[in-house]
């Protein structure tokens, strides 16, 4: 009992949590227990799990850890104010780096974590901007449009920007972000819109699937090469999706200039509009410091590594690149507990329109409550979707062989693997033995494209052509307006418009189709969306 007393507050309200499934605790942990602290060959270690018996996103149980949520949260507000920083003080010590090392964190208290850290307003305190932007003279510690890559900061939580649908999910046009800009006017930056984030786990582990196919490509042709002492050529795919073509040569040389849509390192980045980032912990790591300032140890490591002034800053102290005087902002502890809370989040669903009971049509045709109707229309728009060339790019479905996502720190240490079949939140991935894996209804196919002139960037980002973009998942597109990656069209029809280049035929034919295949597409679309759940605000 004198120990529990020790714990700090957050960590017993999490313990209480924990141990009070009765009461909308997390997931209770799987039967086989926790795990060891990792294999002696592979370097990773698996978290305590929990289990597949987790309340379905409309239960009483889930009302139930709405609520409890509603509850730790409207707490710490409390222990903010009485003690500016404390959360970020009281979770670094609850998943340091040592702790999750040797398997005394589990998955769900790193979820725990990782969702509160996502929902936090940071604050001076935390490290919120830098130096720069809190010095003296300086009018406000945000600025709306970013200087160049240093970022703003324009904002305090990750979730006010990522709401709409629900936690994690895309942002209004309000909240798009200026990048690369001159620190003042609107038009001299890129604007870019909010994603979504749900599935996003599930998304780096068919990324790196893919990736690891093209290189095993890569390597057949300079095997072929080197065999035969002549130059070798060939196409390279991954998961079906042709990414161009790679040129070897006997001495091992290769010809990236062939590939379409994929860097020279044939590495698949499915995050950043521009995919620019190949994991999400590199995606978080810098959103957290162009958006807010914080900086997260692992980007200071790298810091260290590979000096990146422009972006982390140009202080004296190498533990404080931003000089705003507050070290290890964000620990790379922390970091893994984002990175877990987003890699869990539920996939998105296709859910055609369904019947509406007990509803009576306001007036004549405006409501059908049998939804007979429209449920013919979606099957029709699901048609269209292919005859339109949509799914050229935005490839219905992809098959993940493996379900297992993984996360290493740049500090160092072993990585942590979870099992997204059975720990992400439901709907999760589910295995279909017809196709040998994990259907992935994401609509994408990871692969960056040209959209033309229209739509094309101020800046090169990365190192990705103005003109080339990401080509967008679709899922969850129902609750993810405005659309395009400034958040420019506000209805489906203005996005599709806005597709030229590579797309402009698919546009082209949307734009001949009859008002009623137009309207069966728009249907079939806005059946893409996130599972329906309670929100306590």
């Amino acid at each position: 009992m004198t120990a529990r007393r020790r714990l700090p507050p957050i960590g017993l309200f999490l313990a209480l949590a924990a141990a009070a499934p009765g009461c909308g605790a997390p997931r209770r942990a799987a039967q086989d227990g926790p795990t060891a602290a990792g294999d002696a060959g592979g370097g990773a270690i698996e978290v305590a799990g929990r289990g597949d018996a987790g309340p379905g996103p409309l239960s009483l149980d889930a009302a139930r850890e709405a609520h409890r949520r509603a509850e730790l949260r409207r707490h710490l507000q409390y222990l903010e104010a009485a003690s500016p920083g404390y959360l970020l003080r009281s979770t670094a010590e609850r998943v340091s780096g040592e702790r999750i090392e040797r398997g005394a964190v589990s998955l769900a208290e790193l979820e725990e974590v990782g969702r509160l850290l996502f929902e936090h307003e940071y604050t001076f305190a935390d490290g919120l901007g830098s130096g720069h932007s809190r010095g003296e003279g300086a009018r406000s510690p945000f600025r709306r449009v970013h200087e160049g890559r240093s970022g703003g900061p324009e904002t305090t939580s990750c979730g006010s920007c990522h709401w709409r649908g629900g936690l994690a999910g895309a942002g209004g046009l309000p909240d798009a972000s200026f990048l690369y800009g001159d620190g003042d006017r609107v038009d001299s930056a890129d604007a870019r819109n909010p994603p979504p984030l749900q599935g996003v786990g599930v998304v780096e582990a068919l990324a790196r699937e893919m990736s690891e196919e093209l290189q095993a490509a890569r390597d057949r042709l300079i095997e072929e090469a080197r065999r035969s002492g002549r130059p070798a050529e060939g196409a390279v795919s991954a998961k079906g999706i042709r990414f161009g073509l790679l040129r070897a040569s006997p001495d091992g040389v290769v010809d990236p200039r062939g590939l379409e849509g994929v860097d020279a390192d044939l590495v698949v980045k499915p995050f950043g509009w521009k995919g620019t980032f190949a994991t999400i912990r590199e995606f978080l790591s810098e959103s957290l410091q162009v958006h807010f300032g914080i900086q997260s140890e692992d980007a200071v490591a790298r810091h260290r590594r590979r000096p990146d002034p422009e972006l982390l800053g140009r202080g004296s102290d190498a533990e404080d690149p931003d000089g705003d005087g507050v070290r290890r902002e964000l620990t790379s502890g922390q970091l893994t507990a984002l990175v877990s809370f987003l890699a869990l989040l539920e996939l998105p669903v296709v859910r055609p329109p369904e019947a509406v009971s007990g509803l009576k049509p306001a007036a004549p045709g405006l409501l059908a409550p049998t939804g007979t109707g429209l449920l013919d229309s979606w099957a029709r728009g699901r048609q269209v979707f292919e005859e339109t060339g949509c799914s050229g790019c935005h490839t219905p479905v992809l098959v993940l062989r493996s379900p297992i996502f993984e996360t290493r720190p740049e500090t160092g240490g072993k990585a942590i693997r979870i099992d997204l079949s059975r720990e992400g939140e439901p709907p999760r991935l589910r295995h279909d033995p017809a196709l040998g894996g994990y259907p992935v209804w994401l609509f994408s196919d990871l692969k960056r494209h040209d959209l033309g002139e229209e739509t094309a960037a101020r800046h090169v980002d990365h190192g990705v052509a103005p003109r080339d973009y990401l080509t967008r998942r679709l899922w969850g597109l129902a609750s993810s307006s405005p659309y395009l990656y400034d958040g420019r069209a506000s209805s489906l029809d203005q996005a599709i418009a806005a597709h030229g280049g590579e797309a402009a035929a698919a546009s082209a034919a949307f734009a001949e189709l009859p008002a009623g295949d137009r309207a069966a597409l728009r249907i079939y679309l806005l059946s893409l969306r996130r599972e329906r759940r309670l929100i306590v605000p």
